[in-house]
C-alpha cells in the first residue's frame, strides 16, 4: 500500500501484463460457436441428413418424405433421437427405399460448410484492409507529409514501441476527428490517419503521440488479427449461414401457420409433422438465431472494449502523456432519466466496441477494472456453453460420428474453464496480491450459472416440443453447477496464491487445467443423464425395484423393502454418477489441488510478489488439522456404525444357501449411507471450524471421511466370518473379503466418492449461509488489522515448524497416494463398463409411445398415405372379384377359384409385413382382416380339394370361407371409418380414398 498526498491508504497496482488477459480464449469461444453452428444449422437448412430417420423437415421426396415412414411405423419425426418402433422391420426398410429423399443435397455438403465459412471469412479478412485502403478514399502519407516531419515521428514512436518495422501509413484526409485507426493483420498493418490529426500534430505533439503509441500498441498486442478475423468471421457467418437458416426458419413459420388454419401447405402433412404441432422447436431454432447474433456481437464488443483500455494502459507505459485521455473527455457524462431510457443507454453501452473516455482515464490510474470479473462474460460464456452442446448432439444424431459426444464435453468445457476460470484467478490473485476485496465467486457464479440454465432454455436438448422441459426442477441443476465451479475456483485462486504469490500465471493454467476436468465430468453427466431427467422425468423407481428382486425368493425380500425401495431410488443414479471415465478424476481434482497447497507451503519463507507491493496479510490457510481430523473421526463413525449393521445383520442372517446378490445388494447399501453420512457430517465441521476456505475444507474432510472409512470397512469385510457377533456374509474365516465383495466396494467407491462431494458443496454452502446470517447479528469488538501488513505465525522454534511442515506433507502424500490409487485402478479396469449409449432411452422410449391427438392422426394418415391405403384398395378388388362365384356358386371354375384365394393369403401376408396401425382400434379391426382372409384362403383351398375328390363338406367350407372373406370386408371398411374419422377430425387432408 501506498500513502496518498491525502493521507489514505491507495491499493498497489498490478501491472496487467502479469498475468494473461483471457481475451483470445473468449475469442476461441467465439470461434468454436460459429464452426459449431454452422454445420448443424446447414444441416437443418440443406436436409442433407441420413434418409434413415432423419427428421429434417426439408428432406422430401418426389413422392413422399422419410417423416412420412416415420410416422408409419408409429414414430414422430419431431422428437428428435426419438425411437421407432418398426425401425428393424422389412416394412421400414422398404418403405425408405420407396419414399426416401432423391434430390436432397450430398451429405457431405454440411460438412465443409464450416470450411466455407472459413474460406469466406479469410477472403474477408483481406478484401476488409483492402476496401479501406483504396485509392480514393485515402492517400499515402508521403503525399500530404512534404517535409517527412510526420513520417520522422511515426518512425521514432514505431522504434518505442518496439515494432520491427514501421508499418504503412496512410491518411484519410475526409475524416476531421483527430484520431486514427489500424487495419489489416498483425504481419501487415496499415495504420490510417485522419485529416483532423495530420494538424493536431502541429498543434498538440503529445496528443499525436498518444494516438500514434495507442495505435503502435494495438499492433504489438496483436489485436488487429484478432479484431478484423472476428469481424471476417462474423460477417461470413451471417451471409453463409444465418441467412438461409433465417429465411427456412422463417417459411417454415409461414407452413406451419397455413398448416393450423386447414390450408394446405406447400409440404405434405406427413412431412409437416416434422415442425407441426412444435411451436416451441420452431421458436427455439428462431432464437436460437437471435442469441447468436446477440451472443457474438456482445462477446466481441466486450473483447474489444477490453483491449482498448490494455492498449492504452501500454501507451502510457511507453510514454503517452495521460492527461490526453482527460482531454478527450467531453464533460461530465448526463444519466438518462426514466427506467426505459437508462436500459436502453445500459444496452448501448454493451454494444459499444470503445469504452467511454471517463472509464478509459479512470483505468490509467488504477487498472483493477482489467482484473475485476464482469458479469457480461460470465453470462454470456454460460449461455454458449449448452447451445454448443446442443449443437454438436443435433450432430451426432444425424451423422454418429464415434466420440464426437465425448469431444462435445471436453472442448465445451475447456472453454468454459479457459472464460470463467482464468477470470475468476486473474481477480482472485488480483485482489490478494494488492490487499483488496477478495471474491467469493459466489456473484461470478450466479451469473454463470443464469446463463447455463439460459442457455438450456434456448436449446433444444431438455425440451424439444414444450416451452419448459417436463421436469423443470432439473434447470437448478446448471444454475447450482455454474455458482459451485466458481466458488471452489474462486478460494483456489485464493488459497494459492497466498501459498506461491510468485507462481501466478503457471498456476493459473494449472486450474484451469484442473477446472476444465471438473466441468467435463459435469457436462459428461448433465448430457447424458441430466438432459434425459429433465426432458422425462426420473426413472421409474418400480421398474428398477422390480429388476433388483427379479428371481428372489419372496422370503428374502419379505420385511428388506424399505432398503430395496431405497436401492431402487438410488441406483440409476449411482451407476450414472461415475459412467464417465474421468469423473474419478474430476473429484480428485476437486480437493487434491487445494489440499497440495498445505504441503508446499512454507510458514517460514516469507516470498511476496516482486512487483512491488505489499507483504501478504494472513498468507496461511488454516490449519491441516483442523480439517483432517473432522474426517478422520468420521471415518472412525462410519466404520464403528457400520460394525453396527454387520451385527444387526447377523441377528437375521440366512443360512449359506440363501445368501443371495440381495443380501450383498442390502450390505453394500448400508456401508454407502453410513459413509455419505460421515462425509457429510465432516464436511460441516470442517465448514464451521474454519473461517475461510470452507469449500475447499468440506471437500477436503469428506473426501478424508470416505477414503479412510473404506479402509476402516475393508478391514471389517476382512473379518468376516472370523468374529461371531459380526459374521454377516460369510461364517468361515478367510482374513480376507470374498470376490463378491470386493466387486461390490469397487461398484460403489466411485459413487460414494461423487456423492460425498456433492454433500459437502452442499453443506458448505449451507454453513456459509448460517455462518454469514450469524456475523451479520454480532457485533464486531475485535480490533481490525492494518491494511497491507503481515502478521506471520509467532513461532519462534524453526525445528517444531519445521516437523509440523515434514508431518502436513506426510499427511498429504498419503491422502494422495490413496486417491490417485482409486482413481488409476477405475479408469484401468473400471468396475461399471462404461457406454456412451443414454441409459435414459427407456424413459424416453416409454414417453414417446405416448402420441398427441394431432401426431397420432398424422401417424395414421400416413400409414394409409405410404401402403396402407394400397393394401385396402387391394382387398376390396380382390373381393369384387368373387362376385360371380357368390351369385352361382353351383358353377365354380376351380382354377380360377383357387387363384382369387390365393390372392386373399397373398393379401394376409402382405398386410402382416406392412407396419400395424398406430390406432389401436383401427389395428383391432385390421389385424381381424387379416386372420379373416388368411382363414378364409385355408378353408376354400380345403373346400376346393374336397369338392376335387368328391368328399362331403366341400359346400360348408366354401360357405364358411366367404363368410371370412366377407368379415375380412367388413372389417377393412370399419376400419377405413375409423381412420378417416381420426384423419378429418386433426383437421389433416384425408388420403386419396378411392
Amino acid at each position: 500500500m501506498t500513502v496518498a498526498a491525502t493521507g489514505h491508504l491507495t491499493p498497489p497496482r498490478l501491472d496487467e501484463r502479469s498475468m494473461p488477459s483471457g481475451t483470445t480464449l473468449r475469442f476461441i469461444l467465439l470461434v468454436v460457436l460459429i464452426a459449431v453452428s454452422s454445420a448443424s444449422m446447414m444441416m437443418l437448412t440443406l436436409g442433407s441428413g441420413p434418409g434413415a430417420g432423419s427428421s429434417s423437415a426439408t428432406s422430401t421426396g418426389s413422392t413422399g418424405s422419410t417423416d412420412g415412414c416415420v410416422l408409419a411405423a408409429g414414430g414422430d419425426p419431431s422428437r428428435i433421437g426419438g425411437a421407432i418402433p418398426q425401425e428393424d422391420t422389412s416394412a421400414y426398410r422398404e418403405c425408405l427405399a420407396r419414399y426416401g429423399p432423391t434430390h436432397t443435397s450430398p451429405w457431405w455438403v454440411s460438412e465443409v460448410w464450416p470450411v466455407l465459412v472459413i474460406v469466406v471469412a479469410a477472403v474477408l479478412m483481406w478484401t476488409i484492409p483492402a476496401w479501406k485502403a483504396r485509392r480514393g478514399r485515402v492517400v499515402p502519407l508521403e503525399a500530404v507529409d512534404s517535409d517527412g516531419a510526420i513520417r520522422g515521428a511515426v518512425a521514432e514512436l514505431a522504434s518505442a514501441a518496439g515494432l520491427k518495422r514501421v508499418p504503412r501509413v496512410v491518411v484519410d484526409p475526409a475524416a476531421a476527428s483527430a484520431g486514427a485507426v489500424v487495419f489489416g493483420s498483425n504481419k501487415r498493418p496499415v495504420v490510417c490517419l485522419h485529416g483532423g490529426l495530420l494538424v493536431r500534430a502541429r498543434t498538440d505533439p503529445e496528443g499525436f503521440r498518444a494516438v500514434l503509441l495507442h495505435e503502435f500498441a494495438h499492433i504489438r498486442n496483436g489485436d488487429v488479427t484478432l479484431t478484423y478475423l472476428t469481424v471476417a468471421l462474423w460477417r461470413a457467418f451471417l451471409g453463409a449461414v444465418l441467412l438461409p437458416y433465417g429465411a427456412l426458419m422463417v417459411t417454415l413459420t409461414v407452413w406451419m401457420a397455413l398448416f393450423a388454419l386447414k390450408v394446405r401447405a406447400p409440404l405434405s402433412p406427413e412431412t409437416m409433422v416434422g415442425i407441426d404441432s412444435s411451436w416451441p422447436l420452431i421458436a427455439r431454432l428462431l432464437g436460437l438465431a437471435v442469441v447468436l447474433v446477440l451472443l457474438v456481437h456482445l462477446a466481441r464488443a466486450d473483447v474489444l472494449r477490453s483491449r482498448e483500455v490494455h492498449a492504452d494502459l501500454t501507451a502510457v507505459r511507453w510514454g503517452a502523456a495521460p492527461h490526453h485521455w482527460a482531454t478527450r473527455m467531453a464533460g461530465p457524462v448526463a444519466v438518462p432519466r426514466g427506467v426505459l431510457r437508462r436500459l436502453r443507454a445500459s444496452f448501448a453501452e454493451l454494444l459499444r466496441t470503445h469504452p467511454r473516455w471517463e472509464l478509459r482515464r479512470e483505468a490509467l490510474g488504477d487498472p483493477a477494472e482489467l482484473f475485476s470479473v464482469r458479469a457480461l462474460p460470465m453470462f454470456l460464456t454460460g449461455v454458449a456453453a449448452p447451445v454448443i452442446n446442443a449443437q454438436l448432439w443435433v450432430y451426432d444424431g444425424l451423422r454418429s460420428v464415434p466420440l464426437l459426444e465425448e469431444a462435445s464435453w471436453v472442448l465445451t468445457a475447456t472453454l468454459v474453464a479457459g472464460v470463467a476460470g482464468v477470470a475468476l484467478w486473474r481477480a482472485a490473485a488480483h485482489a490478494v496480491l494488492t490487499g483488496r476485496r477478495e471474491p467469493s465467486g459466489v456473484r461470478a457464479g450466479l451469473w454463470l450459472g443464469a446463463g447455463m440454465t439460459a442457455g438450456e432454455l434456448v436449446a433444444y436438448q431438455s425440451g424439444i416440443n414444450t416451452w419448459l422441459p417436463g421436469n423443470p426442477v432439473m434447470l437448478l441443476f446448471p444454475f447450482a453447477a455454474g455458482v459451485a465451479f466458481c466458488w471452489w475456483t474462486a478460494q483456489c485462486a485464493r488459497l494459492w496464491t497466498r501459498a506461491r504469490p510468485t507462481r501466478v500465471r503457471p498456476l493459473l493454467w494449472l486450474g484451469s487445467v484442473a477446472g476444465a476436468a471438473v466441468m467435463a465430468s459435469w457436462f459428461a453427466w448433465w448430457q447424458v443423464f441430466g438432459v434425459g431427467y429433465a426432458r422425462e422425468g426420473w426413472p421409474s423407481v418400480a421398474e428398477m425395484r422390480a429388476q433388483l428382486v427379479r428371481g428372489l425368493p419372496p422370503g428374502q425380500v419379505a420385511g428388506q423393502h424399505g432398503i430395496v425401495d431405497g436401492m431402487a431410488a438410488m441406483l440409476p443414479e449411482m451407476t450414472g454418477l461415475n459412467h464417465w471415465a474421468l469423473a474419478l478424476t474430476a473429484v480428485a481434482a476437486l480437493w487434491l489441488l487445494p489440499l497440495t497447497a498445505w504441503a508446499l507451503r512454507n510458514p517460514t519463507d516469507g516470498d511476496t510478489p516482486d512487483h512491488g507491493i505489499a507483504p501478504l496479510r494472513d498468507p496461511l490457510p488454516p490449519p491441516l488439522r483442523r480439517i483432517l481430523l473432522p474426517g478422520l473421526l468420521g471415518a472412525a463413525l462410519a466404520t464403528t456404525a457400520v460394525m453396527a449393521v454387520m451385527a444387526y445383520m447377523h441377528t437375521w442372517q440366512p443360512p449359506p444357501a440363501e445368501r443371495g446378490l440381495l443380501h450383498l445388494w442390502i450390505y453394500l447399501a448400508w456401508v454407502l449411507m453410513l459413509l455419505i453420512g460421515a462425509a457429510t457430517a465432516a464436511a460441516a465441521a470442517a465448514a464451521a471450524l474454519t473461517d475461510r476456505y470452507r469449500l475447499l475444507c468440506a471437500l477436503i474432510a469428506a473426501q478424508t471421511t470416505v477414503l479412510a472409512g473404506f479402509a476402516g470397512v475393508f478391514v471389517l469385510a476382512s473379518l468376516d466370518g472370523c468374529v461371531t457377533p459380526l459374521n454377516t456374509l460369510r461364517s468361515t474365516c478367510s482374513l480376507h473379503p470374498g470376490i463378491s465383495v470386493l466387486r461390490g466396494f469397487r461398484l460403489i467407491m466411485g459413487p460414494t466418492l461423487v456423492l460425498a462431494a456433492l454433500a459437502a458443496v452442499l453443506v458448505a454452502a449451507v454453513v456459509s449461509v448460517l455462518r454469514r446470517a450469524f456475523n451479520a447479528r454480532r457485533t464486531r469488538t475485535a480490533p481490525a488489522s492494518v491494511p497491507g501488513r503481515w502478521h506471520p505465525a509467532r513461532d519462534p522454534l524453526a525445528a517444531r515448524l519445521a516437523a509440523r511442515l515434514a508431518a502436513r506433507r506426510l499427511c498429504v502424500g498419503v491422502l494422495c497416494a490413496a486417491t490417485l490409487a482409486v482413481t488409476a485402478t477405475d479408469l484401468v479396469d473400471p468396475a461399471v463398463r462404461r457406454s456412451t449409449a443414454r441409459t435414459t432411452a427407456s424413459v424416453e422410449d416409454r414417453a414417446g409411445t405416448t402420441a398427441s391427438p394431432r401426431t397420432r392422426a398424422l401417424q395414421v394418415y400416413a400409414w394409409e398415405e405410404y401402403g396402407g391405403l394400397d393394401l385396402e384398395r387391394r382387398l376390396v378388388a380382390v373381393s369384387n372379384g368373387l362376385e360371380p362365384l357368390i351369385q352361382n356358386p353351383h358353377s365354380i371354375d376351380e382354377s380360377r377359384t383357387r387363384a382369387q384365394c390365393a390372392r386373399f393369403r397373398s393379401f394376409a401376408h402382405d398386410a402382416a409385413r406392412y407396419f400395424p396401425v398406430p390406432d389401436t382400434g383401427s389395428q383391432t379391426f385390421w389385424r381381424r382382416a387379416q386372420t379373416n382372409s388368411a382363414s378364409g384362403a385355408t378353408n376354400c383351398d380345403r373346400a376346393l380339394d374336397r369338392a376335387k375328390d368328391h368328399l362331403p363338406g366341400s359346400g360348408h367350407l366354401l360357405a364358411t370361407a366367404l363368410n371370412e372373406f366377407a368379415d375380412a370386408m367388413e372389417s377393412i371398411s370399419a376400419m377405413s371409418v375409423r381412420n378417416r374419422s381420426i384423419v378429418t377430425r386433426a383437421g389433416i387432408l384425408q388420403p386419396r380414398h378411392g
